[in-house]
């Protein structure tokens, strides 16, 4: 019976420090830009909204997870009571997202997302939004990018983090200067041009098969592939390593696909 009491006491607490979703029509919108300095994960959303939501930090606990979380829930809780008949004041402007450290604005069709929180206060963001919008983020210096399942034009940049897409089309252009980038292609959009780019780290790229493709795929590293370059093969994988570009055609050609790492490997994967 006692254990049934502390396992409903821990519930509630939970419950209590579950803070609710904000959304945000996205009516006349065509592109979202996400700006902040912690790690984003993006999600397709079932609705024509924005949503924030907080992480979920209940999931896969053991007891003693569940003992630290539960103080720290109560934390959360005494700050909230503090803040009640108060509104947050940050340098770059006002909270628009309820509690979230959001400000929004819209200008034309592009809507501006912008975290006014310290990267201090932040342990990663939660959005979702419709499948078919356009997206730029920019995960600042320290954090890194996580989506899935967008068919849209996205525009993605980091510095030290890493940036992971998965199930997407394009058209991508993906920047960062020290983590890596891995990227699975569901198709190839041939919209416009796919710029992919890292300073230092290796980029993992998949695409379908029947992909045409002008390419051009520059690194001081190696480049491998299961495409036929016709190029001499190294461990089962063509070996197409050299210091200038490597330019070649997938299938007919079509649209052009720019990756380049200055330090790190590419590959190039056919699915």
């Amino acid at each position: 019976m006692k254990n049934i009491y502390i396992l409903l006491l821990f519930a509630s607490s939970a419950f209590v420090a579950q803070k609710k979703d904000f959304k945000y029509s996205l009516s006349g919108v065509q592109k979202v830009v996400l700006l902040s300095d912690t790690t984003i994960k993006l999600e397709v959303g079932s609705s024509q909204e924005l949503v924030i939501s907080d992480i979920d930090k209940n999931s896969k606990k053991d007891n003693v997870h569940w003992l630290i979380q539960n103080e720290r829930d109560a934390k959360v809780k005494s700050k909230e009571d503090k803040r009640k008949g108060l509104t947050a004041i940050y340098p770059g402007g006002k909270d628009d997202t309820d509690g979230f450290g959001f400000s929004i604005l819209k200008e034309g069709t592009t809507l501006y997302v912008s975290d006014l929180k310290s990267y201090l206060q932040r342990g990663g963001l939660s959005f979702k939004l419709p499948k078919n919008i356009n997206i730029s983020v920019d995960a600042g210096n320290l954090g890194s990018i996580y989506m899935e399942g967008f068919t849209g034009e996205v525009e993605a940049e980091t510095n030290t983090g890493s940036i992971e897409m998965k199930n997407v089309t394009g058209p991508i252009t993906a920047n960062t200067s020290v983590g890596k980038i891995d990227i699975d292609f569901d198709k190839v959009s041939q919209k416009s041009p796919i710029t992919i780019s890292s300073s230092v780290s290796e980029i993992d790229i998949a695409i379908p098969a029947n992909t045409d493709a002008d390419l051009e795929l520059k690194t001081q590293g190696t480049v491998y592939t299961n495409f036929d370059f016709k190029m001499p093969e190294k461990k089962g994988m063509p070996n197409v390593s050299g210091r200038k570009s490597i330019i070649s055609k997938l299938n007919n050609g079509g649209v052009k696909i720019y990756i380049k790492s200055s330090m790190g490997n590419i590959y190039l994967r056919k699915k």
